[in-house]
């Protein structure tokens, strides 16, 4: 009740300091990520310098995203209002950045923020608390709760609780989703995703193969919207892939505190697991093997960059989300057959197409399911854009002008004579 009557202004003033603090520690808090989940520190860095760059344009375009919006033709507007405490179910892989994109609207609309962050990063939801509270945040306006995955129903049953939101694993998110249910309240879902990466026949070849690379081990291949599926045109497969393999091979492995490390160790022994489980089942249904597929030798849980080619699309396995640095590659021979192809997963977080006929990529994109497609680029968040997905990927969005309405109380004033 505090923070949601506390002015705007000092409500922006607070997200403009959370941002200073943020670049300050920059460093320290990407050595902790680094050592809770074992991505490269440069990787870690840049994710608390893009959390900043978010508060920052919150603080500076979250007035404008929260005007009330006049309805035509009659004495009405839509103000926007806080609707109290939400809790949110988080995950490891991006420990700052995707609690951040949450909390940072969530501060900035009047509501208040209660965190079950994952088991393996307690340390990076210390220091989030404690960064709050560092920047001026209020007792209560952020609330870190360590609790195990069972005691979250009782959570979104309280009634102090108006709404949740999960980023992680379909099941979780869904599990989430039929608890809010029981009690009829909102949920912003930001689930998994296999999303397609579909090069056309007429794209350019170079850049198309140097962001795949990118898109698909970006944040330690750890990512929901790194690229998974790679879907390229007959006339171009051969050299795509042949490019693909090449740029893989280059990538330099091993300690993530180290500088030039792109793949540190996956998070855990259980992830690292479970991809190599998924690997076997790719060569069980048919696919070949081009490079890497091999746990490595020594401490640590590596895994090397592997590129997968003949594996069915319609196999089970090639409908599965890969967490971690396995790329899979299919060949198409007609437009139809990549759309066919990229819409084949019950996923549908985001897609990118790559052509030079912007007219034709554009009718593409259209075809896509999913919620969000790039256009001769790479999938990425953006505080500037909304994020979310679609299909079993989840529902709402986070970021934007979308994402700052999202869970708010969109109140009609009517104004009579």
């Amino acid at each position: 009740r505090v923070w949601s009557r506390t002015p705007l202004r000092e409500r922006i003033a607070f997200l403009a300091r959370l941002a200073e603090l943020l670049e300050e520690r920059a460093e320290t808090y990407g050595r902790l990520i680094t050592a809770e989940m074992g991505k490269p520190l440069a990787d870690s860095i840049f994710e608390i310098k893009k959390s900043a760059w978010a508060a920052r344009h919150l603080a500076e375009k979250g007035e404008a995203y929260l005007k009330p919006q006049p309805v035509p033709g009659i004495p009405a507007e839509i103000v926007y209002e806080s609707i109290g405490p939400i809790f949110s179910v988080q995950p490891w892989n991006v420990p700052f950045w995707q609690v951040l994109r949450f909390f940072n609207t969530t501060a900035l609309v009047g509501n208040t923020a209660i965190i079950k962050h994952a088991e393996s990063v307690q340390g990076c939801a210390e220091a989030l608390e404690t960064l709050v509270r560092d920047a001026g945040g209020p007792e209560g306006l952020y609330v870190n709760l360590a609790i195990p995955v069972e005691a979250c129903a009782a959570v979104i049953a309280d009634p102090r609780v108006r709404a949740a939101t999960v980023t992680g694993s379909v099941r979780a998110g869904r599990a989430v989703a039929e608890e809010a249910a029981r009690v009829g309240k909102r949920v912003v879902l930001e689930l998994g995703g296999s999303d397609p990466f579909i090069v056309l026949k007429d794209a350019d070849l170079a850049k198309a193969v140097q962001l795949a690379v990118t898109s698909r081990y970006f944040n330690n291949s750890e990512g929901c919207i790194c690229a998974k599926r790679f879907l390229v045109a007959e006339s171009l497969f051969d050299d795509f892939t042949k490019a693909f393999v090449e740029q893989s091979k280059a990538l330099p492995m091993g300690d993530p505190m180290k500088e030039g490390i792109k793949l540190g160790p996956l998070a855990t022994s259980g992830a690292r697991k479970n991809l190599h489980r998924q690997v076997l089942d790719a060569v069980k249904a048919g696919a070949r093997i081009l490079t890497g597929g091999e746990i490595p030798a020594g401490p640590g849980n590596f895994y090397p960059p592997t590129v997968l080619v003949g594996l069915p699309p319609e196999a089970a396995i090639a409908k599965e989300e890969f967490f971690g640095p396995v790329a899979m590659i299919f060949p198409f021979k007609t437009e139809e057959e990549a759309i066919r192809l990229a819409n084949i997963t019950d996923f549908g977080l985001s897609a990118a197409v790559w052509s030079r006929d912007l007219v034709r990529a554009r009718r593409v994109a259209g075809e896509i399911e999913s919620g969000m497609v790039f256009i001769n680029d790479f999938t990425r968040s953006d505080p500037r854009a909304p994020f979310g997905g679609f299909k079993a990927s989840g529902y709402g969005r986070e970021l934007g002008a979308p994402g700052a309405r999202e869970l708010t109380n969109p109140k009609l004033i009517w104004q009579g004579a």
